[in-house]
């Protein structure tokens, strides 16, 4: 089904919501280095190299007419999958109706299928799916012929569908019930193979060959597992009437959120897959048809989320569900995996409560083809050295042992995108040998033999003449000086490179600063003050965002509160003013409030006001002056209380007003007369509420005069 786009419809000013167990922590990285990933009900992109937020596109509710039993269901999107399209040479053109080569399948709990194109920012076509399969649980793009791609789709429980992208239709379903399937990958030495792994330990191996349902040919497999928790959970959620319909046809992702089960085909060897249940790791063979490895976890470590082959050398990485990340390097001459390495993905920084979880992990291919092509150059002239760091080329000749390098990209539930780079390092005494080895001595280059378990480690020359060498015969030579390193040897380490900071939680409250009146006057009245570009957000989590809308960035992130905050206020243009507040035990009853003062330039917080007992009236709202001078808290079925927001805040008065809605006006700045010097003007202003709305038992109007009485700069007023 094709849809209208919308006319010049941008995005661009757009920040995503953080991503959560609904979204299923779906997330894709291409070629070119751009990740997407779920968010709510949309997908946002970033460049992984630098961290930047490219874009976010929103995924359209569905017509009413196409709603059904699902459409009491958010859409949250639960799938992301770049499409392999080859580059097209109109890349650079400009004709919004040019079909672009950066489009994307996602899949949504409606059990919808869109592809969009992150150019135009709006999706091209909708695939003709069945929705009364609630929920698409993975995606995956299988090749047919050279130049047509398919998409292969598993929705609900156990349905397997493939899509011709073209016409939008289906024309191959498999039902693989009473299976849950979890995922689908594409082999990487034949695009036209793929398997489906399902929680109980169900392989599906696909070949095809067409685009008809007789070009299709499947082959079903079982990898022997544990299934004893899956099957108490399933009692569990059988236990109810409504969870029994939500079961038939809800995907796996939905019903056991926490319970996965994953694959990953083998980039060195041929036939070899990876899969990972809860808490076991094997090594399946699909051509003999058996486990040739299993592993289970120790004690302590928590359940698998997910498992990444390194494409360079042969070692996993399988993230955790407690936001760890374990390396497993195969042992030589067998299909055996050990654990060499346990490292967390979420560093201990503050302390949000709960603390953030990891949803999902991928791994980036770039790196891997910028080192193979080192390694071709290596044998024609130079030393390929896999320490060279690609971001900036010019540093050929760093000391290192490195073997191997690859970046990580972790996701977590806070709103943060964490970059890491996973590196491999040789012993020292085999860039010893490499170094001390002569010219005469040096030997044919060997080839990186991952099958055999060996890898190869090239040393940096530390003469600063050697690349300018005239003779080419002797600069291969010098360039040749390798030694051989085996898996074994090799020690592994992970740093944190990156973090991108997007929206934290669900948004509960925005609050926009307005210009000052000390600002104004500070200019010479004649100018307005400067408008701040910025915006606060409270969270549900407690949390503040300050979010920097010139460059569709989160500026600053404050942990201020326990539990959701209920109002928001600038007080002038640094400072904000939030409360929360939270009900006290049955016994005692009442409210405690909470408020806090937040100072942006030093990210301090500072709470006032607080009492030793409970409240008997919750807070309503905040009311601040422009100067941020004077706040009014508003109580629900309470007097008004109006302080002094100076270095120690000062409560002025309790005012009794008939009314449930107050507003401070906003300053008046004198202009000056023609014939009477500015200088004459006088700089006592006055914060003026103006009540007004809502009255409750008199249309009689109060106001509260305060004089200000201070310098322009108010440096005397201010709090911290």
């Amino acid at each position: 089904m094709s849809i209208h786009r919308p006319p010049q419809e941008s995005w661009d000013c757009m920040l995503p919501g953080p991503p959560s167990r609904n979204n299923g922590g779906s997330a894709d990285l291409s070629a070119s280095g751009l990740l997407a990933y779920a968010a709510g009900s949309s997908v946002a992109v970033v460049d992984s190299r630098s961290l930047q937020l490219i874009s976010v596109v929103p995924i359209p509710p569905p017509t009413p007419s196409s709603a059904s039993a699902s459409a009491s269901l958010s859409p949250f999107v639960t799938s992301v999958r770049w499409s392999p399209l080859p580059l097209r040479r109109d890349l650079l053109s400009h004709d919004p109706s040019s079909t672009s080569h950066l489009l994307l399948a996602a899949g949504d709990r409606q059990g919808r299928i869109a592809l969009l194109d992150l150019r135009l920012k709006s999706p091209l076509l909708f695939l003709e799916t069945d929705q009364s399969k609630s929920g698409i649980q993975d995606l995956c793009w299988i090749q047919t012929r050279p130049d047509s791609w398919i998409l292969a789709a598993l929705s609900g429980p156990s349905l397997l569908s493939l899509y011709n992208t073209s016409t939008g239709r289906c024309f191959f379903k498999y039902d693989a019930t009473p299976e849950f399937l979890a995922c689908v990958r594409r082999d990487p030495f034949d695009s036209r193979h793929f398997c489906a792994l399902g929680l109980k330990g169900f392989l599906l191996s696909v070949m095809v060959i067409g685009d008809t349902e007789d070009d299709v040919v499947i082959k079903e497999l079982q990898i022997r597992t544990d299934t004893a928790e899956l099957q108490r959970l399933e009692r569990d959620a059988a236990a109810g009437s409504s969870a029994v319909a939500n079961t038939s046809s809800s995907p796996a992702l939905a019903v056991f959120p926490t319970y996965m089960a994953r694959l990953a085909f083998s980039p060195h060897w041929r036939h070899i897959v990876f899969v990972t249940f809860p808490r076991e790791l094997v090594v399946f063979d699909l051509q003999y048809e058996t486990a040739l490895f299993g592993a289970g976890l120790p004690r302590g470590c928590g359940k698998f989320l997910d498992v990444l082959p390194d494409p360079n050398i042969e070692v996993l990485y399988c993230a955790h569900l407690d936001g760890r990340v374990s390396t497993w390097r195969r042992k030589e001459g067998e299909q055996v995996h050990l654990m060499c390495m346990m490292e967390e993905l979420m560093p201990s920084i503050g302390t949000s409560v709960p603390s953030p979880s990891v949803l999902g992990v991928v791994i980036s291919q770039s790196d891997s083809a910028l080192q193979h092509v080192g390694k071709l150059y290596s044998d024609n002239s130079h030393t390929y050295s896999p320490d060279v760091d690609f971001d900036t080329p010019l540093d050929f000749f760093d000391e290192s042992l490195l073997v191997s390098k690859i970046h990580l990209i972790s996701i977590s539930d806070d709103g943060k995108i964490w970059s890491w780079l996973l590196s491999a390092e040789g012993p020292e005494d085999a860039l010893k040998d490499a170094r001390n080895s002569t010219v005469e001595e040096s030997s044919d280059v060997p080839v990186l033999e991952t099958n055999s378990g060996t890898v190869v480690l090239s040393a940096d020359e530390p003469e600063e003449n050697t690349f300018h060498q005239q003779d080419n015969a002797n600069n291969i030579e010098k360039h040749s000086r390798r030694s051989t390193v085996r898996l074994e040897e090799l020690s592994f380490k992970i740093s944190l490179v990156g973090q991108l900071h997007l929206l934290s939680s669900t948004v509960t409250m925005l609050a926009v600063p307005s210009p000052s009146l000390t600002a104004t006057l500070a200019r010479g009245g004649n100018h307005p003050a400067a408008a701040v570009p910025l915006v606060a957000l409270g969270t549900q989590n407690g949390t503040i965002d300050v979010i920097d809308v010139s460059a569709n960035a989160v500026a600053a992130s404050f942990s201020v509160h326990n539990s959701t905050v209920r109002g928001l206020r600038w007080l002038g243009n640094s400072r904000l003013i939030s409360f929360s507040y939270t009900q006290a035990n049955e016994k005692t009853g009442g409210y405690i409030n909470r408020l806090v003062v937040t100072c942006l330039r030093s990210g301090l917080n500072r709470p006032f006001r607080v009492l030793q007992k409970p409240e008997r009236a919750p807070i309503r709202a905040l009311r601040a002056s422009s100067s941020g001078r004077y706040l009014l808290i508003l109580f629900r079925d309470a007097p008004v209380e109006v302080w002094a927001m100076i270095k120690t805040p000062i409560m002025l008065r309790s005012l009794a007003l008939p009314f449930t809605v107050l507003e401070w006006t906003l300053p008046t700045v004198p202009r000056p007369v023609q014939t009477v010097p500015s200088r004459q003007w006088s700089l006592s202003s006055k914060d003026r509420t103006a009540t007004a709305v809502a009255e409750t038992s008199s249309p009689t109007k109060a106001s509260s005069t305060d004089s200000k009485g201070t310098s322009s700069d108010g440096s005397q007023d201010e709090f911290f």
